[in-house]
């Protein structure tokens, strides 16, 4: 019984003393789990610090790569629009050299930032194109003209001590007078573009062949400033001018009966619908020739002209109306009225082939004699000196241009111009011209370009003395 009662204490003292153990063991587990959440907060924290540290990184790495970017710019900086070279396609080296290259370009409706062979200036916003060509011209006359460089019937000489004088018996000559540079800007001002253009050549000396510094054209425009029509002021082509029918001649003078010179001049042009345009021009009067007498001005000429175009025709009406005036042998001061009437035109002929087209002019009037390229007197002073009188003038020409292929063409001409001779008028005075041309042009590339021309011409006098002059010329021009 003993026994029994000391193996019972033993037991229930070993009862009592496991409780004490197990929760010694529990609270250990608690403390490692309580342990390991704070190792595990531990390494979040350093996760997060780390990731803190690759964000900070990789913002100093854009700044780097931003700043280096910068540098990079202002060492080379990019095109802009308003800086950079739009590349032009080549001018057709076949267009008639009396025209300058920007009368009958089409790309005056282009954005600024793509005028074709343009640049820009930095800090600038102009942009500016320069062109032109480098020419030869070797010429050979079988007879009498006083023009060397220049095919100008009026020059023919009709007289034998003359012809003896300016050879009669055939010249030669090398020129490169037509050789011609022109500078061009664009600026756009507002809702505005205002352009301006330069050109020269060197024939400064008309009648020679010795190269001689000329300008041809000196504007400024600005667009769309008056009554919704552009505004030229400077020296252009005249506004009776139709450069559209000019022929495709090697010769730099070209037909005797085209109208039209490039004079000081205020011009207004505005479109007026479906390819019709007017064009009303105040022009200078000190040009104007009175036989025998100094011209005098008063009121600048008026011109209206009215072009109309739709492929592949193209036809402009022309009047011009001028103050003539003069004073003989510092007497009183003389008028008359000088008018002339013009239709011109080019005319595409596809049926013939795609790119042949004709052109024509038919001129008239009274006192604008000067305006040809022959330019007879305007007017003359009457038997008793108290009367000044215009000289009626008729002028016309037609041309027909032919491609052979690609590269070569042909052109050929023919004009007629006339004065009505007044009785005063003496003796040796301009009565008639008779103008033809014929050439062969090959254009291996659109700068480059070939071609001989065979010319003729006659020249009457008012008392039926003539003269004729066969010339043959070789071209050979670089343009840019």
């Amino acid at each position: 019984m003993k026994n029994v009662l000391i193996l019972l204490c033993m037991g229930l003292s070993l009862f009592l003393l496991l409780p004490p153990v197990f929760a010694d063991d529990s609270l250990d587990l608690q403390r490692v789990v309580e342990l390991q959440q704070k190792q595990l907060e531990e390494q979040q924290r350093q996760i997060d610090a780390q990731q803190r540290q690759l964000e900070e990184q990789r913002t100093m790495l854009l700044d780097m790569q931003q700043k280096i970017k910068g540098l990079t710019q202002v060492a080379a900086p990019p095109e802009r629009p308003d800086t950079k070279t739009v590349a032009a396609k080549p001018s057709d080296a076949s267009s008639p050299r009396r025209t300058d290259t920007q009368t009958t370009r089409r790309d005056k409706a282009h954005p600024h930032e793509e005028w074709q062979g343009s640049f820009g200036v930095e800090s600038l916003n102009t942009r500016f194109r320069i062109g032109g060509f480098a020419e030869l011209d070797v010429i050979h006359d079988t007879d009498a003209i006083a023009s060397k460089g220049q095919f100008i019937t009026s020059t023919i000489q009709t007289g034998d001590d003359a012809a003896k004088a300016d050879g009669a018996d055939g010249q030669t000559n090398f020129s490169v007078s037509p050789t011609r540079l022109y500078v061009e800007t664009r600026t756009p001002i507002q809702q505005h573009r205002l352009t301006t253009f330069l050109s020269m050549d060197f024939y400064g000396d008309a009648l020679g062949v010795s190269p001689d510094p000329r300008m041809r054209q000196a504007y400024g425009e600005l667009s769309d400033i008056f009554l919704g029509g552009d505004l030229l002021a400077g020296q252009a082509w005249t506004t009776f001018a139709d450069l559209e029918a000019f022929p495709n001649t090697l010769d730099f003078q070209g037909p005797n009966s085209f109208f039209g010179t490039r004079q000081p001049l205020v011009r207004w042009t505005r479109g007026i619908g479906d390819g019709l345009k007017l064009m009303v021009a105040a022009e200078t009067p000190d040009n104007h020739i009175i036989q025998g007498a100094d011209s005098l001005t008063a009121w600048p000429d008026g011109v209206l002209s009215l072009a109309w175009g739709q492929t592949p025709v193209h036809l402009m009406g022309s009047f011009v109306a001028r103050d003539l005036r003069a004073s003989l042998n510092n007497g009183p001061t003389e008028t008359a009225f000088g008018w002339g009437g013009s239709v011109s035109g080019k005319v595409g002929v596809p049926f013939v082939a795609e790119k042949d087209f004709m052109t024509f002019s038919v001129t008239y009037g009274e006192g604008i004699g000067s305006e040809f390229n022959d330019q007879p007197s305007d007017a003359v002073f009457d038997s008793a000196g108290t009367g000044l009188e215009a000289i009626p003038v008729f002028g016309w020409f037609a041309s027909y241009q032919h491609w052979w292929n690609r590269q070569f063409n042909s052109t050929v001409v023919y004009g007629f111009l006339k004065a009505d001779n007044r009785d005063v008028q003496s003796p040796d005075s301009f009565k008639s011209s008779q103008y033809a041309s014929g050439n062969f042009i090959w254009m291996p590339d659109k700068r480059w370009l070939l071609g001989i021309e065979g010319l003729w011409g006659e020249r009457e006098d008012k008392d039926g003395a003539d003269g004729t002059d066969f010339r043959t010329q070789f071209t050979t021009r670089f343009s840019f």
